[in-house]
């Protein structure tokens, strides 16, 4: 599986290991872009302002939107969703449970607990061959 059906495709299994360097790794960029972004937008005296007057005065802090922080938000969430439903494709299941996380209370901690912890059908099931089989074919 190439880097690019890893992170776009829908389709396939992928291991634990690779969902977790995943998800670190995208926390990585991401808090640092954020990072970033803020720090420009306070260096350049970008504030927001309201049709009330400045944020500040009603305790609001937020920050000018950038269209390349939207742009990251929208293909990070994208790559998740394909990571996700690939992850539950290794538990034998629909990719349709990636939206298990909209029941209330336990639905994120059943896709943490599932997605993160448990380990993959063994052998192949319907959606492919295990990702375990061939390790050198997994990037």
């Amino acid at each position: 599986m190439s880097i690019v059906q890893f992170l776009f495709s829908f389709e396939g299994r992928i291991r634990r290991l690779h969902f977790w360097l995943f998800f670190l790794v995208l926390g990585f960029v991401y808090g640092g872009l954020f990072w970033q972004l803020g720090h420009w937008h306070v260096d350049h005296g970008m504030r927001y302002s309201g049709p009330f007057g400045p944020a500040d005065a009603w305790g609001i802090t937020g920050y000018v939107t950038n269209p390349i922080f939207d742009v990251f938000a929208i293909v990070a969430i994208w790559m998740k969703l394909a990571v996700l439903v690939k992850r539950w494709h290794d538990r034998d299941k629909s990719g349709w449970f990636v939206l298990v996380v909209l029941i209330p209370f336990i639905g994120w901690l059943w896709q943490f607990i599932e997605c993160g912890f448990v380990d993959g059908t063994p052998g192949s099931n319907r959606y492919g061959p295990s990702p375990k089989q061939n390790l050198a074919a997994a990037f």
